[in-house]
């Protein structure tokens, strides 16, 4: 029997953020974003860290000067929350 992999959904406004990004570093992401979905759990890709916080379900995927905050959920399924620039998030 196979592990399950994980399934990505995006939040609608994580759509519009991820257009924004420039073409080269938006191809990154999304390449990211793939080799994320064939894992079983979010913390097995190099560049995932947990976020510290009352919810212990999120997480960062650091990609260049991009991140991209998503929230483990139900089993297998992440959601996309936030991609943007490295500074943009510690505002």
């Amino acid at each position: 029997m196979t592990p399950k992999t994980l399934k990505l959904k995006f939040h609608p406004k994580t759509t519009k953020e991820l257009n924004k990004i420039p073409g080269k570093y938006r191809q990154r992401v999304i390449t990211q974003l793939a080799k994320l979905e064939k894992l079983t759990h979010p913390l097995q890709h190099p560049h995932v860290i947990k976020l510290a916080g009352k919810n212990r379900l999120d997480f960062r995927l650091r990609v260049g000067v991009y991140r991209v905050k998503f929230t483990f959920r139900q089993p297998q399924e992440i959601l996309i929350t936030h991609i943007q620039h490295r500074q943009a998030g510690y505002k």
